[in-house]
């Protein structure tokens, strides 16, 4: 495991069978609102934890 991974929360959602990786300062927001900006999501976990690790400039990329 890496660091970066301390600054994500995971939380799968039975109803749409995907996995959310949400920065800890987004929170909040993702209980507001599932659907905010700046969460990753996928039906693997194993997705998610892969993009975490390629850093913070990786998935800037592939969120544009």
């Amino acid at each position: 495991m890496t660091e970066e991974l301390y600054s994500y929360l995971f939380h799968y959602n039975h109803h749409t069978g995907l996995w959310s990786a949400i920065p800890r300062e987004k929170h909040d927001e993702y209980w507001n609102d599932a659907k905010s900006k700046g969460i990753l999501r996928s039906k693997s976990i194993g997705t998610l934890i892969t993009l975490i690790n390629k850093g913070d400039d990786f998935i800037k990329k592939i969120k544009k």
